[in-house]
C-alpha cells in the first residue's frame, strides 16, 4: 500500500467531516508508523485488529442490551480470545494455526493502543487519540480488513453471526474505503 498518508486525502472522507484538526493531526501520525509495515506485518496486524473490531461490537453490544447481541457466553470468550492475543503476543485460530504479534512494530502498535484505550476511561483526549489510532490502522490496514475479519470469522471457534460481521463492516471497514 504505502504512502497513503500522502497528500492525506483520507481527510475528506465523510467519516471525518466532524473531527477537530487534532484528531485528523493524530491519524495522519500514525499513518506514517503504519506506512512502514511490511505487507506480512500488515495482514498479521489486520487479524488482530479483526479480532479487536469484532470484539469492540459484541462487548458494546451487550453493554447496551441491544437485541441482536451475541449473549454473555459468546461476549466473554470474544474478550478472552482479544485479551490472550494481547498477552501472548499471538492469535490462536482453529486448526492450531497461530499469527506471531511479537514483532516489536506490531507490538507498540498493539501496546499503544492498550495503553490509550484504557487511559482513555479517565482522560477524554487520551480516548480520542486511542480513536485516531483505531481510524489510522481501519484506513491502511482496510485492504486486508476484509479477508481477516473472515477468517477470524471462520476459524476463532466463536459462533459469530453474518449479521455481526456485516456491522463490523459497515462500521469498521467501509467508512475507511477509499473513494
Amino acid at each position: 500500500m504505502g504512502e497513503i498518508g500522502v497528500g492525506q486525502p483520507w481527510r475528506t472522507w465523510p467519516v471525518f467531516a466532524e473531527k477537530s484538526p487534532d484528531f485528523l493531526d493524530a491519524v495522519a501520525s500514525y499513518l506514517e508508523q503504519l506506512d512502514r509495515l511490511s505487507p506480512q506485518q500488515r495482514q498479521d496486524l489486520a487479524l488482530f485488529k479483526a479480532a479487536e473490531l469484532v470484539n469492540a461490537l459484541i462487548q458494546m453490544r451487550e453493554r447496551k442490551q441491544a437485541a441482536d447481541r451475541v449473549g454473555p457466553a459468546v461476549a466473554q470468550a470474544s474478550f478472552a480470545l482479544v485479551r490472550a492475543a494481547i498477552r501472548d503476543r499471538q492469535i490462536a485460530l482453529g486448526g492450531g494455526e497461530r499469527t506471531d504479534l511479537r514483532e516489536p512494530v506490531l507490538r507498540d502498535l498493539i501496546d499503544e493502543g492498550c495503553r490509550l484505550f484504557h487511559a482513555g476511561k479517565k482522560d477524554p483526549d487520551l480516548y480520542q487519540r486511542a480513536l485516531a489510532l483505531s481510524a489510522a490502522q481501519c484506513i491502511a490496514l482496510h485492504e486486508q480488513l476484509k479477508v481477516a475479519l473472515e477468517r477470524y470469522a471462520s476459524d476463532s471457534g466463536l459462533e459469530l453471526p453474518e449479521s455481526l460481521r456485516e456491522a463490523v463492516q459497515q462500521a469498521f471497514i467501509e467508512p475507511y474505503r477509499r473513494p
